[in-house]
C-alpha cells in the first residue's frame, strides 16, 4: 500500500475507531497469555502449570472460531465485539483482585483464561466480518492488509513486552494493563458506527462450508502454499514451549528474575522490530533459501543458547548483555522467516482466495500453539526445563536438516 492510501485510511474516523480497537485488543491477548504464564508459576512454581495456562489461552479460539465464524454475520457483530470485552475486562479485574488480595490460585486462573479466551472466539470473526460494514469496496482489501499485518505486529510485541512490564512493574501493574486495554476497546466500539446490513453478506455465510472446502483444495494441490503452511505450523508450534516456560526458564535456567525477564522482552520486540523493517533489504542480499535457513538455524539456538549461558556465565551484567544481544539476533531471524511467509502467502494466492487462504492457514498453524503447549505441560511432569528445552532444539534441529533442506525446498517451491 502506498503513502497516499495510508493518509485516506488515516482520515476515515470510523475506521481509525475499530482499528485501534483491534490493536489494543491484540495488545491485551498477547499480554495476558505471558503474564497469566508467569503469575501461575510464581503461584505453584510448577512449569506444568506455565506451560498448560499457555496452552489453554489459544484453545478455545482455535477450537471455537471456525464453528463460530459460520453464524456471526446473523448477530449484531458490534454487540458481539463490545460484550466480548466487557466479559474479559470483569475477568482481568477479578485476577487483579485476586492477586491483590493473595486469594488467587491456579483452578480460578485456569477458569477466567477459559471464560477470556471462549469470548475471544466470538470476537475475531465478529471483528473480521465488520469491515466491509466499514470500508467501501475500493478500499476493502487495502483494509484488510493494514488490519492483518498490524494486528500480527502488535501480537509479537505483546508476546515480548509483557516480559518487560512485568519485570519493570510486576505482575499486578501487567494485569491492570491488561484490564484497561479491554475496557478501552468496548469504549471504543461504541462509538463506531456500521452501514446497514447488506443481504448479500448473509447469504454468502450459508456458503462458508463450500468455500472452507475450496481453499482446503487450493491448498492441498499448491505445493508453495503447502509449504508456506508447514513453515507456519512449525514455527508457532516450536515457538510455543519458550513462552509457555518463559518463567522457569529465567528462573530454573537463567538463575535470574523479573529483571531477565525485562531483558528478553525487550530484546525479542527490538529484534522483530528490525527485522520486519529491514526485510526488503535483507531480501536483496539472501535468496529465499538462505532467508528460511536463517530463519530455521534462529529457531534452533533460541533453544541451546540459554542452555549454554545458564551454565557458563555466573556475572549477572555479563549474563543481561549476552542475553539481550542473543535476542536481539533471534528476534530479528525469527521475524524476517515470519515476514518472508507473510509476503509469500501473498505473491503464492489468487486475490479471489486470498481471505480464506490466510484464514486456513492461521487457524491451522495456530492449532500448533496449544498442541506444542499440552505437550510441553505433559514433558515437564517427567523430566526437567533443561531437558525439555534441549528436546525442543534436537526437534528444530531436526526441521532444520529435513524441511529446510535443498531437496525439499527446491521440491516445495516449485510456482504452480
Amino acid at each position: 500500500m502506498d503513502k497516499k492510501s495510508y493518509g485516506e485510511f488515516l482520515k476515515d474516523k470510523n475506521f481509525l475507531l475499530y482499528l485501534s480497537a483491534n490493536l489494543i485488543n491484540r495488545f491485551g491477548d498477547s499480554l495476558d497469555s505471558i503474564a497469566f504464564t508467569w503469575i501461575i508459576y510464581t503461584i505453584t512454581g510448577s512449569a506444568f502449570w506455565s506451560a498448560l495456562i499457555f496452552g489453554i489461552n489459544r484453545l478455545p479460539t482455535i477450537l471455537l472460531q471456525p464453528f463460530i465464524g459460520v453464524y456471526v454475520d446473523k448477530l449484531n457483530k458490534k454487540m458481539i465485539l463490545i460484550g466480548s470485552d466487557i466479559v474479559r475486562g470483569i475477568c482481568v479485574t477479578i485476577i487483579a483482585i485476586g492477586i491483590y488480595s493473595g486469594w488467587l490460585n491456579e483452578y480460578h486462573l485456569l477458569f477466567a483464561t477459559i471464560i477470556i479466551s471462549t469470548a475471544e472466539a466470538f470476537r475475531m470473526p465478529a471483528a473480521a466480518s465488520m469491515l466491509p460494514s466499514l470500508l467501501s469496496p475500493d478500499k476493502f482489501e487495502q483494509g484488510v492488509s493494514l488490519n492483518n499485518g498490524l494486528m500480527r505486529t502488535i501480537e509479537f510485541s505483546g508476546l515480548a513486552s509483557a516480559g518487560v512490564i512485568i519485570g519493570l512493574f510486576g505482575m499486578l501493574s501487567a494485569v491492570i494493563i491488561d484490564t484497561i486495554t479491554f475496557f478501552i476497546c468496548a469504549l471504543l466500539m461504541v462509538f463506531v458506527k456500521m452501514k446497514p446490513k447488506v443481504h448479500q453478506v448473509l447469504e454468502e455465510s450459508e456458503h462458508y462450508f463450500d468455500r472452507l472446502k475450496e481453499g482446503f483444495s487450493i491448498i492441498k494441490n499448491n505445493k508453495v502454499i503447502t509449504y508456506i503452511l508447514i513453515l507456519a505450523t512449525f514455527m508457532n508450534g516450536i515457538y510455543a514451549p519458550l513462552n509457555a516456560l518463559e518463567a522457569p526458564l529465567v528462573k530454573e535456567i537463567l538463575h535470574s528474575g523479573e529483571i531477565m525477564l525485562s531483558v528478553i522482552g525487550l530484546s525479542l520486540t527490538l529484534g522483530g522490530v528490525m527485522g520486519s523493517f529491514l526485510f526488503p533489504k535483507v531480501k536483496k542480499k539472501l535468496t529465499e533459501y538462505r532467508l528460511i535457513r536463517l530463519g530455521a538455524f534462529a529457531l534452533i539456538i533460541m533453544y541451546l543458547g540459554p542452555l549454554i549461558f545458564g551454565r557458563l556465565i555466573a556475572n549477572d551484567k555479563l549474563m543481561y548483555f549476552v542475553v539481550f544481544v542473543f535476542g536481539v539476533f533471534c528476534g530479528g531471524a525469527v521475524a524476517l522467516l515470519y515476514t518472508f511467509v507473510g509476503v509469500l502467502t501473498i505473491q503464492s494466492v489468487k486475490p479471489e482466495y486470498l481471505g480464506r487462504i490466510n484464514s486456513i492457514i492461521y487457524a491451522l498453524s495456530s492449532a500448533s500453539i496449544p498442541v506444542a503447549s499440552f505437550l510441553v505441560s505433559l514433558a515437564v511432569n517427567v523430566m526437567s526445563t533443561e531437558m525439555v528445552l534441549m528436546g525442543c532444539a534436537l526437534i528444530s534441529i531436526i526441521f532444520f536438516f529435513t524441511m529446510c533442506s535443498k531437496r525439499v525446498y527446491l521440491a516445495m517451491m516449485k510456482r504452480n
